[in-house]
């Protein structure tokens, strides 16, 4: 069986001020930042045509809108706003891989495969018939009780068909282990 999106899991634009996005996105309709991020100059990632973004929530997913502003106009008149990527949620590990095997066997262009960054969720990229940008993941990080986003490692690309699932989860359950312990709560037994 093939497997089929879960959610239509967020969405990226582009706009031209981050900071008067934002403030429309969180006054006007009452979302809220999860965080705020800089594109490394030369790493993987939306960086290279992207210079900032801010990742927001209207509930405990990390994001479901992400604003990108670029780091120059596009080239050619093209607007400097306006969707960058639509995002989809599978629901399994294997529903994800098995997505990009089937997109592969169609001919579909596959960008690249990455883990790491706001969201810390394992994806891939892929073009739609028009060239549109589409995001695949499974795993976006929650939010938690506090409002703060769990620290993310820096965004990799990856070979999606050989990681470690098992490992992700269990690194990211660690994780939260010792930020509970940090903050003074003790996991019941």
């Amino acid at each position: 069986m093939r497997p089929s999106v879960r959610n239509l899991g967020h969405i990226g634009l582009t706009v031209h001020d981050l900071d008067r996005s934002v403030a429309f996105y969180t006054e006007v309709l009452g979302m809220r930042v999860t965080e705020r991020f800089t594109y490394p100059d030369d790493g993987p990632g939306h960086g290279v045509t992207v210079a900032a973004a801010a990742f927001i929530r209207c509930d405990a997913a990390h994001h479901r809108l992400a604003l990108f502003q670029l780091r120059e106009a596009p080239a050619g008149g093209a607007a400097a706003s306006g969707l960058h990527h639509l995002a989809f949620e599978m629901a399994t590990p294997e529903d994800l891989l098995a997505k990009l095997a089937e997109l592969r066997e169609r001919g579909v262009e596959i960008v690249n495969c990455r883990k790491g960054g706001p969201g810390n969720q394992p994806r891939f990229y892929a073009r739609d018939p028009d060239g549109l940008l589409l995001e695949f993941y499974w795993g976006l990080d929650e939010v938690g009780w506090d409002g703060l986003p769990r620290a993310s490692e820096p965004i990799q690309e990856i070979d999606l068909e050989r990681f470690d699932f098992a490992a992700f989860v269990a690194e990211r359950e660690e994780a939260g282990a010792r930020a509970r312990a940090a903050a003074g709560w003790v996991d019941p037994v």
